[in-house]
């Protein structure tokens, strides 16, 4: 870590970029070991937050995506500077990021923590134009705290993107909260994504992305334990073709039981 981060600081501009980039990698093979009571595998030297800090001061202004990897090892640090500058990162323009890929990794980055005070930052982008976005924010949005995640996901289930809709769907049955029941029984079937595919033959024209939607409604459902959803779980685990939506309706009626 020490190596990294003094070419993070005195190296030229491709050395710093590998450096930071490998940087933050040690800092998430660290989080992964802290989550499973591992041993650290990367000692966490007393220079590496402040110096950190120092270098995303020193960044220019189109230096979007150092600023984003750095911001994130600091959010990794716990560091207030990490969350300000994640926080920039979800506010670029398009000429910043044009394809969005930063905000979507920023996203990422700051939402399945569902810490309180980036609720809005998340939120926010329920309104983006960009439809990965909105997916992402309604995905991701079930981790925050039910009185502010709920009201912000029921607004979307009317989204014009089935995928967000879905994804508002599921995240309120992680909250326990059965207003997306409905979409989720049609996520469950077929006929929702073959109207999709007639209007835009793009659309869920993979078979292993509608297999996947309909795995992940079937367990929103047997999340939501609804009695009046047994007789569609005994349905489809007789009787669909697809393998792997048959088990995943066995499941549902076995947590029923």
């Amino acid at each position: 870590m020490d190596e990294n981060l003094h070419r993070v600081l005195h190296g030229g501009s491709n050395e710093r970029e590998q450096a930071v980039f490998a940087l933050v990698a040690q800092l998430a093979e660290n989080d992964r070991a802290r989550v499973n009571g591992a041993e650290l595998p990367w000692e966490l030297s007393n220079d590496l937050t402040p110096n950190l800090a120092g270098a995303l001061e020193g960044l220019d202004e189109d230096e979007a995506q150092m600023r984003y990897v750095i911001s994130s090892a600091l959010y990794h640090l716990g560091d207030p500077a990490g969350l300000e500058g994640m926080r920039q990162i979800l506010a670029l323009g398009e000429d910043a990021d044009p394809d969005g890929r930063l905000k979507f990794h920023a996203l990422y980055c700051i939402g399945p923590r569902g810490e309180p005070e980036t609720f809005e930052d998340v939120r926010a982008f329920l309104e983006s134009e960009d439809e990965g976005l909105r997916i992402l924010s309604a995905g991701f949005l079930r981790f925050y705290p039910r009185e502010l995640a709920i009201p912000a996901l029921k607004g979307v289930l009317g989204d014009h993107d089935l995928a967000v809709r879905l994804n508002a769907a599921i995240s309120l049955s992680w909250l326990g909260d059965p207003a997306g029941a409905m979409l989720l029984k049609d996520g469950a079937g077929r006929e929702i994504y073959e109207a999709e595919r007639s209007r835009d033959p793009r659309e869920y024209a993979r078979p292993e992305v509608v297999r996947e939607n309909r795995v992940r409604a079937l367990e929103a459902l047997a999340r939501l334990g609804r009695e009046g959803d047994r007789a569609l779980f005994e349905e489809l685990a007789s009787g669909d073709e697809d393998l792997q939506v048959r088990e995943a309706a066995m499941k549902a009626l076995g947590n029923e039981k």
